[in-house]
């Protein structure tokens, strides 16, 4: 009864990865579920006698039918939550168009639920919530669609950019992929002017268009991209605190650009930073200096520490 319950199971899930996929593979397919070949070959059978349109290509895959539509598939109520909690995140974490298309596909999953799920996602509503940072800056309101057009179509797109230190540029790129890392979203791309991979924060891009120009070569996979940037935008900064400081302070110090932690023989705790800016590092160690040290850099810092105290009025 079991066996045949998960082969169920298996062959409802070929049908899902049918639809949404433009080819499924054999060998991954049998390497998600755990079986055979030879049985994923013997569940497209069976889908095929069921009058599932399928076609099969020697060493491609399996599709669908081109203009095959199969009915609705229903949810269960646990993948509804799964797709009401990244409704959440997705209205406050990304840009206003894209949250936008979402809230529309939110609505088609909604419409494909029964009555009951449809009433326990209403009543589940309120109970998750989603909050922006408040050091984020506001974002162009289609800026990710935009950016992954033109990763789609080759295209080369220019945008008005502001680094670290509010020096303002212009920049022809060939956008390679889009990445988050709380609190900000960061553009990996191909820069004309810099002529090698850089990242740009998404929220320091004030305009953006796509041009006509097709990017000028093939680019590497977006994983073998992340961490580059502008060094002269970034600096490493290496601090000493206690274990107190560093767990109490934890986002804090996230979003002040903390790359790395390590414990120390003596029970401090070694923060590694790539800040854009040191003012709010120093200002950091300034509110905690009975806690804190500056290891790197440290003449820059202190200097802008004792900058810092001359201003105050005591």
């Amino acid at each position: 009864m079991n066996k045949d319950l998960n082969r169920l199971d298996r062959i409802s899930a070929l049908l899902v990865q049918l639809q949404s996929r433009p080819v499924v593979k054999s060998s991954e397919m049998a390497e998600r579920f755990g079986v055979s070949l030879r049985t994923i070959y013997r569940d497209m059978r069976t889908l095929s006698e069921a009058r599932v349109p399928i076609c099969g290509n020697s060493g491609v895959g399996y599709s669908l039918v081109e203009g095959y539509r199969l009915p609705s598939l229903m949810f269960t109520k646990e993948e509804a939550m799964a797709f009401l909690t990244a409704e959440k995140i997705i209205e406050q974490l990304t840009d206003a168009q894209n949250s936008n298309y979402f809230r529309q596909g939110m609505d088609k999953i909604r419409a494909a639920l029964r009555a009951v799920d449809k009433k326990y996602l209403h009543d589940m509503d309120d109970t998750i919530a989603v909050y922006k940072s408040r050091n984020t800056r506001e974002s162009l309101p289609n800026i990710l669609q935009m950016i992954l057009s033109s990763i789609n179509d080759k295209l080369i797109v220019e945008i008005d950019y502001t680094n670290g230190d509010e020096n303002k540029s212009k920049r022809a790129l060939e956008a390679v992929g889009i990445t988050y890392s709380h609190p900000r979203w960061y553009l990996s791309a191909w820069c004309h002017l810099r002529e090698e991979y850089r990242m740009f924060r998404i929220d320091r891009i004030s305009n953006i268009k796509t041009t006509a120009d097709k990017h000028t070569k093939n680019h590497p996979p977006l994983e073998s991209l992340l961490g580059c940037d502008d060094p002269q935008c970034l600096t490493e900064v290496v601090l000493h605190t206690s274990k107190e400081v560093s767990r109490h302070y934890a986002d804090k110090c996230y979003f002040m650009g903390l790359t790395e932690e390590k414990e120390l023989e003596n029970g401090l705790i070694k923060q590694t930073y790539m800040a854009y800016s040191l003012e709010p590092l120093a200002r950091w160690v300034l509110a905690n200096a009975d806690t804190t040290s500056v290891i790197s850099p440290a003449t820059e810092i202190k200097d802008i520490i004792k900058q810092i105290i001359k201003k105050i009025d005591l």
